[in-house]
């Protein structure tokens, strides 16, 4: 029984199509030749002998025809076969000119009681046999027929040894031309539909951060266009639709920091004012967030992107001087390990700045005082590790989700921090993965196969 997924398969419906029609097809040939028409091998067979029969008539002066010639090599089959096989040539009111033996004027004579100009084929009973009987004008010699007589059974004997072996070998050939045919075609919708197949690797590969890429439309099959062309304008639509939340993301984050710098600086400069480091460090929280929706805006729109060639060890570097302040407070050091030569990479440098960043300040804050967190640099990416106390194993799964915060978390972060370095990896077509190192944590940054 044929699967779900073979009966929807558009190749599969077009072959078996194809096959069934052109083996109706074959069917209705054979059902109208040897069913309907029987008739029609039997004129044909006839219609031969009176071909061969006219290229040996030889005329008289008058050019009227008057005898065949002597050297007929089927001659003798028309002498040996006289009771089964004969001719004649008559003129237009069916008087015999030339019959093929002297004494076959029974059976012709019965022949010519039938005779008539718009007769082709008929029948006539003689001696307790049937007879066919083929007229036809006789080419070069107007006014004169010329007739083929011949008996069933002899007819019969033709069928058995001719016809049905030539049944079988049409039956095979047929066979044989269906599955070269069918083979032919299965290549050609193949060949036919792989742009199609094309154009669903690029749309499966379409992703929040590629809404650019469009479906090609070259080479597709005129009747897929229509569907192409709609798949790539909803894109487009997407794409407007995302661009514009992105910035309302971004304006919205922007205009927020300045009233939250103004508050902060009332608070500062307010003598009494009740609460006043709850509120400040409320006010940097917001600030927190609203500086990580920034880059969470920015890392998600890929043409924000300007790709060069940079090295891994000279961002890491940076990012353990910028960071090293925040050591210091968290009582604890930061160390560039390059155990390979770092390969040049074609990376946008601000969000590699921020994806390292993220992840080497995501590490202060969890490891132990006077402990030691290691950036490792190799040929395959970069690595950042920790000496605390790790990551629970129920907390994993969750650990580049946005906005989720672990539950015994030792800063006040947004939860956005892990998810910008998951986007800033992703985006560049790198893996970021977290586990645990027994002790600590590490996040492995994957850049190369």
């Amino acid at each position: 029984m044929l699967s779900a997924n073979r009966k929807r398969n558009l190749t599969f419906r077009l072959i078996i199509t194809f096959v069934a029609a052109l083996a109706l097809t074959l069917a209705s040939i054979f059902f109208y030749i040897f069913v309907l028409n029987p008739d029609l091998i039997l004129q044909r067979t006839l219609d031969k002998q009176i071909y061969y029969l006219a290229e040996e008539i030889i005329p008289d002066a008058e050019g009227r025809p008057a005898s065949k010639a002597y050297d007929d090599e089927y001659d003798w089959v028309y002498k040996v076969l006289s009771s089964e096989l004969q001719y004649q040539i008559t003129d237009s009111k069916g008087l015999a000119i030339l019959q093929s033996t002297p004494d076959a004027g029974q059976l012709l004579n019965q022949v010519n009681q039938q005779f008539s100009t718009e007769k082709r084929l008929f029948q006539v009973s003689y001696q307790g046999l049937l007879y066919y009987v083929n007229s036809a004008p006789l080419p070069n010699y107007p006014g004169y027929y010329v007739q083929v007589v011949a008996s069933d059974r002899l007819m019969s004997i033709f069928q058995l040894t001719n016809l049905k072996p030539l049944s079988v070998v049409a039956v095979l050939v047929s066979l044989l031309c269906l599955l070269l045919i069918s083979l032919v075609v299965w290549l050609t919708i193949g060949y036919m539909l792989r742009p199609l197949k094309n154009a669903s690797a690029t749309a499966a590969q379409i992703e929040p951060h590629s809404l650019t890429q469009r479906l090609a439309t070259h080479k597709l099959p005129q009747e897929v266009l229509p569907l192409i062309n709609a798949f790539n304008q909803t894109l487009d639509r997407l794409e407007k639709g995302f661009k514009v939340q992105q910035e309302l993301l971004a304006t919205t984050a922007h205009e927020l920091k300045t009233p939250l710098a103004l508050l902060r600086g009332e608070i500062e400069m307010a003598e009494h004012f009740p609460k006043r480091e709850v509120l400040l460090k409320d006010i940097d929280q917001m600030a927190r967030l609203i500086h990580q929706l920034l880059h969470w805006a920015e890392a998600r729109e890929s043409q924000n992107y300007q790709y060069q060639p940079l090295y891994l060890t000279d961002v890491a570097e940076e990012v353990a001087l910028y960071l090293n302040r925040l050591a210091v407070i968290f009582q604890v050091q930061i160390a560039v390990v390059e155990k390979s030569q770092a390969p040049l990479l074609h990376a946008d440098r601000s969000t590699c700045f921020v994806l390292l960043k993220n992840l080497l300040e995501n590490a202060i804050h969890h490891a132990p005082p006077h402990s030691v967190i290691e950036l490792t640099i190799t040929d395959s990416g970069i690595s950042v590790r920790d000496y605390g106390p790790g990551i629970s194993p129920e907390h994993l799964p969750w650990l580049f989700t946005r906005f989720w915060r672990g539950p015994h978390r030792r800063h006040q972060g947004a939860g956005l921090g892990l998810a910008i370095c998951y986007e800033i990896a992703t985006t560049h077509g790198w893996q970021l993965k977290a586990s645990n190192s027994s002790p600590g944590a590490c996040f492995s940054l994957q850049t190369s196969p």
